[in-house]
């Protein structure tokens, strides 16, 4: 109970760092000393002696820019002496084969300076260059890179075309160089440590192999306050007894007294002093002790730690993170200049802008309101039909609007409205897509091309609005599991199974656990636990297995509290069951026989054809009446296509949450919680169940059939009266049934009450 106080001390203390004041500005591995040698060097010339690299914290999803032009901002963290050394920017890229070669370029600005600009040219393997910086162009702490690809189609000049446009900057050679290391016993140099050949970031926790448990029950709030202050998206726990090799953080924690630790951590505690502490180790390795005689102490330092060096570093993060997203807690217009847009001219084909909307936990998506997109934008003369504007929310198409005149065209605040009902509780992703088309562009000619002329302006005074929102917090919503960590973001402890205490288990339980501590913003109160769960607990649960059969939702039938529906579109079978459980090989080859051997359907009889289409229509008009979106229907999975499956049920009384993640073995739970924790698959994650393929790793989201609801906090009549409207938009043959119901009410009192009661004779 005392590890539970000191947690949610933990927590709050981080909260209040991330909310509190102004921040500061905000393949193979890649050893530690890097010379010069083998990359293209713009400017003069570079000097060959050895330099380490300073990573940069955004990951490859970050340095991806596709189109004709597109923008990204990166950013690296340097101390007083690396600034005082200056050094080089190092860019590592690989772009389309379809990228025109002739006039593609890659603009770099640092700190809001221009830097430099490079060819875009290298479709068949990555170029390297080195760009030298001096310290005047440097800043101690956050520096930012802004990189601005312009790039065109070699052989197709169509809207369509400008998809196959991309230049991919490679995360794991690019960064600062730097000849300054950074001092042992700096905490921010932690900021600067490389990736691996998995391209990720590597914490591995030093543990024994006799009784691991111990070791990393007490590492929680440690490893989850370190995922905190680099704040990089690509994670990855390892556990071991001994340290790793390459790039990473090898994390000894505990006393060198302790009989249970391994021998290489008790030496590296023993060399160190009480506390945090880092140093520097071999080919980018960075060693973190945190020495303490016992858990209480330990707790102590750590809350230590994180009201002092580590605040500036967690605050950085946290403003770093409030630029790039809108926050839809709360009511209120915001501007795209707050979140780092900036106006430019486009003259290209197709124009494409993007922003994050994260929606609290409990956000209930329905028909009562809309978020507001507040145009500023104007079009040139002479543009082809067929000009206009699109907005897509978590990639579906919500909102268009025709941009076509001869004369060109102005908006000052124009409105687009954008359903709620598209978007979900946590991260949803928000694209701007431009159509403008000239008649020219179909002679295709590049020689012919007017850069100089714009077609597209957004201006950076162009808002969204987000109204005020129901707030009913919903299960099973694995969005807001993903995005917002619920239900497990509050004080409340929760318990957090492993069903063996492996080393592959371990790693990949801790891995999933840090990923929810980011989308928290602070650790979370997790009790590790080795085992299976206990079906009359009460607490929330995030659970973790590989192997064996895990308590599935019809061990739960028939009992109290059993408020989720499964699905009834097909009877899934997760990837756990057992060998006697799953499809026959006679039942695999009859439905595959079915599926060769079906007619096409101009053979069909008449008949047939009819019979089809009745069942087609019937199927289309009973989603629309039960308000749901074509095109989300739950897709059926070979249970042998299963890597890994995520999903949420309701404890046996009703009363808490259990999330379960589960594999068939530990390589394909390494895989799987790789492949989930992924920037683009994290953020996508939706309905009651994920599952990642193990034939082309995608992400696949089935859908509840309904849904229940946890207590209401907010009992306002206007929440009530949204979430009354909400619900009603979700149950349109109710809705509808009432109006009937007064309507008829309403022509039974005018046609019969009236005449017998509304009028008094007197005698």
């Amino acid at each position: 109970m005392h590890n539970l106080e000191v947690l949610r001390r933990l927590s709050a203390a981080a909260i209040l760092i991330c909310l509190s004041a102004n921040a500061s500005h905000a393949g193979d591995f890649v050893p530690a000393d890097l010379g010069a040698a083998s990359v293209q060097s713009a400017g003069q010339a570079v000097p060959d002696i050895p330099r380490q690299m300073v990573a940069f914290r955004q990951t490859a999803t970050a340095m991806r820019l596709e189109g004709e032009d597109a923008a990204r901002e990166l950013s690296f963290y340097l101390s007083a002496e690396q600034v005082a050394t200056a050094g080089l920017l190092r860019l590592s890229y690989t772009n389309a084969v379809s990228v025109m070669p002739d006039d593609a370029v890659l603009d770099i600005e640092l700190n809001g300076k221009p830097l430099a600009a490079l060819p875009i040219r290298s479709p068949n393997g990555p170029a390297t260059h080195d760009i030298p910086v001096a310290a005047k162009d440097l800043t101690v702490g956050w520096n930012q890179v802004r990189l601005r690809a312009k790039q065109h189609h070699r052989i197709d000049c169509s809207v369509q075309a400008t998809y196959e446009l991309w230049t991919q900057v490679d995360p794991l050679i690019s960064g600062f160089l730097t000849s300054a290391r950074p001092k042992d016993g700096d905490l921010a140099g932690l900021l600067s440590v490389g990736r691996n050949g998995d391209g990720a970031t590597e914490i591995r926790v030093i543990a024994g192999n006799d009784a691991p448990q111990t070791t990393l029950r007490d590492s929680l709030p440690l490893v989850q306050t370190l995922a905190l202050v680099l704040g990089r998206e690509d994670l990855s726990i390892t556990v071991g007894d001994v340290g790793g090799s390459g790039p990473g953080i090898d994390l000894y924690l505990g006393d060198p007294a302790d009989a249970n630790l391994p021998q290489p951590a008790r030496d590296a505690l023993a060399a160190a002093p009480r506390g945090l502490f880092v140093r520097q180790g071999e080919h980018g390795r960075q060693i973190v002790t945190m020495r303490g005689s016992n858990k209480s102490e330990l707790q102590s330092l750590l809350v230590a730690a994180v009201n002092g060096p580590l605040l500036p570093l967690i605050r950085a993060n946290k403003f770093a993170m409030t630029k790039t997203r809108i926050d839809g807690e709360s009511p209120g217009t915001h501007p795209l200049s707050s979140i780092g847009y900036q106006t430019t001219p486009f003259a290209g084909r197709l124009f494409q802008t993007s922003f994050d909307v994260v929606m609290p936990a409990d956000f209930y998506p329905g028909d009562y309101a809309t978020v507001d997109l507040n145009l500023n934008a104007a079009t040139a003369p002479g543009l082809a039909p067929g000009t206009q504007l699109l907005v897509r929310v978590n990639e579906r198409a919500v909102a268009s609007l025709v941009l076509y005149d001869p004369e060109g065209k102005t908006l000052e605040n124009k409105p687009l409205e954008l359903p709620l009902r598209a978007f979900h509780p946590g991260v949803n992703h928000v694209r701007v897509l431009a159509e403008v088309p000239l008649a020219s562009d179909l002679v295709c000619d590049p020689a012919a091309r007017d850069e100089a002329r714009s077609r597209f302006l957004l201006l950076e005074e162009t808002t969204v609005t987000i109204p005020p929102l129901a707030r009913a917090g919903r299960l099973p919503d694995l969005a807001a599991f993903a995005g917002t960590s619920f239900p497990f973001k509050g004080p409340a402890a929760f318990d957090f199974y492993v069903d063996a205490a492996t080393p592959a288990r371990l790693g990949s339980a801790l891995t999933l656990l840090t990923r929810l501590a980011m989308s928290a913003g602070h650790p979370l109160p997790a009790e590790l636990k080795i085992g299976r769960p206990d079906p009359r607990k009460t607490t929330n649960a995030l659970i973790v297995g590989a192997g064996g059969e895990p308590l599935e939702l019809a061990a739960l039938a028939g009992q109290k509290g059993d408020r989720l529906q499964p699905s009834s579109t097909d009877d899934l079978i997760t990837a756990s069951v057992k060998a006697g459980g799953q499809l026959s090989d006679s039942q695999a080859l009859l439905d595959a026989f079915q599926v060769e051997t079906r007619l096409e359907r101009d053979q069909l009889s008449l008949k047939s054809r009819a019979s089809d289409w009745v069942a087609t229509a019937s199927t289309t008009v009973n989603r629309w009446l039960a308000y749901k979106d074509i095109g989300r229907e739950d897709v059926k999975i070979d249970p042998r296509d299963r890597l890994i499956s995520l999903k949420q049920v309701a404890s046996a009384d009703g009363a808490a949450v259990w999330t379960y993640v589960n594999a068939v073995d530990e390589t394909m739970l390494q895989q799987g919680v790789a492949a989930l924790t992924k920037p683009a698959t994290w953020t996508a994650l939706e309905g009651g169940e994920s599952v990642i393929r193990r034939s082309d790793l995608e992400l696949v989201n089935r859908y509840p059939e309904s849904y229940s609801f946890f207590p209401i906090t907010d009992t306002s009549p206007a929440n009530l009266r949204r979430l009354a409207a909400a619900w009603l938009s979700d149950n349109f043959i109710i809705y509808v049934g009432l109006v009937l119901a007064l309507m008829g009410g309403f022509g039974w009192w005018v046609g019969y009450v009236v005449p017998r009661k509304g009028v008094r004779t007197v005698e």
